[in-house]
């Protein structure tokens, strides 16, 4: 993190020093403080953004960590872009990073590393802004909705059925869909797989890409043990001017916005649309002033296919727009460093956009949770039509609250039809269970209900497995905590 912060006040290429002027300091959650479930073993500083700022000789008067989830990032950018445009300090420093790969391989060595740092006597107190809520309501974790690699799928199946595709077609399309981020990631120095894989490489199970949760393998799936880091500088063009950072370094952000769907699963409209990119999206554009077509470069948040396909629809976009959807590789490809993804399109995209001679556009989606919470960005080389102001999301979080959505019963009981499903690998590559949402009533009209499969009931995996799982018949029943559904 220390090493990247360093990088991104170099490349400002600025006459002074430019620590002096950060007052905000912001370092995007670790994975690590983000579950129990990857909690370091070794530790860890108990204040990262005061840990950071002694390392490169900052003293920082605001100290941020947001919440949980791949949105922050860019909300942390319209966040701390208000709090400067407002006169509440002169400079950012936003700072990404992860050490899961290394830490997995100290653990597998049996290695003794205290990562553990307290934070100075001075240190500012850690403000942690964003959404404390977890992403899933606990009768959903009681399913097993949890490992975004068992609910992404989820999404799959209903935009398979949606599209009326065949899951053996589906397949084929979503490998040909990251097979062309795979060549962007390819090309990206700061990837962390730069093999440029085909479609088949990427779709098809083998030893070495093992089914994770059908019909994800998983080449289809985020890389999230990597070490990387990124950082991103903000401040105003006043400031930069004070501090003589060249105007050839300067990007700007034109338009931003934050929406989040109606939040847990249970309550979505439509589990093959986002309407909230769809209305986030247009709200950033429209205050930077431009259409999606005046866009040249995308980076749609892609820790799987599916978050990339309902972004592409909401947008407006074909899955094989020349402009390309991402400026990385992608989140399995280019690295998905926890959280803080989307700081690294961000940085990519600033590099890209001041390689322009022109006048050009670039659109960054990010995405917390599943597909629960949305930030966006609009980035240009010239400064904006109208200067950029964050404006409150209450209006459009208004219209996405109040759609429509199906009732949700927790005691489904009887016949009912698989509104989206898949279906759970363990670590050799066989199926476990299924995981499904269903609505009851041989027509699929009645309330909405989670539910999984008995383990080893495999007429059922079958079912869900096949060409059309969407739709299939099924009986459910509650057992315990749980519903238990058997599928036709």
């Amino acid at each position: 993190m220390a090493e990247a912060a360093r990088s991104a006040l170099a490349d400002a290429r600025a006459d002074r020093q430019l620590c002096e002027a950060v007052d905000h300091l912001a370092v995007i959650r670790t994975f690590a403080d983000s579950s129990p479930q990857f909690a370091s073993p070794f530790g860890g500083p108990e204040n990262y953004p005061d840990a950071v700022a002694r390392r490169i000789g900052c003293r920082p008067k605001h100290a941020w960590y947001p919440m949980v989830g791949g949105d922050t990032p860019q909300m942390m950018v319209s966040l701390l872009a208000e709090r400067l445009q407002r006169g509440e300090g002169r400079a950012a420093l936003i700072i990404a990073g992860e050490a899961m790969a290394g830490q997995r391989l100290a653990k597998k060595a049996g290695a003794a590393l205290d990562w553990r740092e307290a934070a100075g006597e001075d240190a500012p107190a850690l403000q942690t802004p964003g959404d404390p809520r977890p992403g899933m309501s606990p009768h959903e974790l009681a399913h097993g909705i949890a490992e975004p690699t068992h609910v992404y799928p989820l999404f799959e199946s209903a935009i398979a059925a949606a599209e009326g595709r065949a899951m053996s077609v589906h397949r084929q399309r979503i490998g040909s869909l990251f097979a062309r981020f795979s060549m962007v990631a390819a090309a990206n120095p700061h990837a962390w797989d730069c093999t440029a894989r085909t479609s088949d490489e990427i779709w098809r199970e083998g030893p070495d890409n093992r089914m994770i949760a059908w019909p994800y393998t998983r080449r289809l799936c985020a890389q999230m043990f990597v070490d990387q880091a990124a950082a991103v500088l903000l401040t105003t063009v006043g400031e930069a001017r004070r501090l003589a950072i060249p105007p050839d370094r300067w990007v700007f952000l034109a338009g931003s916005a934050e929406v989040s769907e109606k939040w847990f699963l249970a309550e979505r409209v439509d589990f093959a649309r986002a309407p909230a990119i769809e209305v986030g999206a247009r709200a950033a554009l429209a205050q930077a002033g431009i259409g999606i077509d005046e866009i040249d470069l995308f980076d749609l948040y892609s820790c799987f296919p599916s978050a990339v396909e309902v972004a592409a629809r909401a947008l407006g976009l074909a899955e094989d727009d020349p402009r390309g959807l991402t400026v990385t590789g992608g989140l399995p490809f280019f690295g998905g460093p926890g959280n803080g993804y989307s700081l690294f399109a961000i940085a990519e995209m600033a590099d890209r956009l001041r390689r322009r001679d022109e006048p050009t556009f670039g659109l960054i989606t990010a995405n917390g949770w599943y597909l629960t919470k949305h930030a966006f960005g609009v980035y240009a080389n010239r400064p904006p039509k109208a200067a950029w102001h964050r404006r409150p999301s209450t209006d459009a979080q208004a219209r996405i609250d109040a759609l429509a959505a199906p009732s949700f019963t927790e005691t489904p009981e009887g016949d009912g039809l698989v509104e989206a499903a898949t279906v759970i690998f363990d670590r050799s590559g066989a199926p476990r269970h299924g995981l499904l949402y269903g609505r009851l009533g041989s027509d699929g009209e009645g309330p909405r209900f989670v539910a999984v499969t008995e383990p080893g009931e495999t007429s059922s995996l079958k079912a869900l497995m096949g060409e059309r799982p969407v739709g299939r018949p099924l009986t459910v029943r509650r057992q315990g905590q749980r519903n238990i559904a058997r599928v036709s």
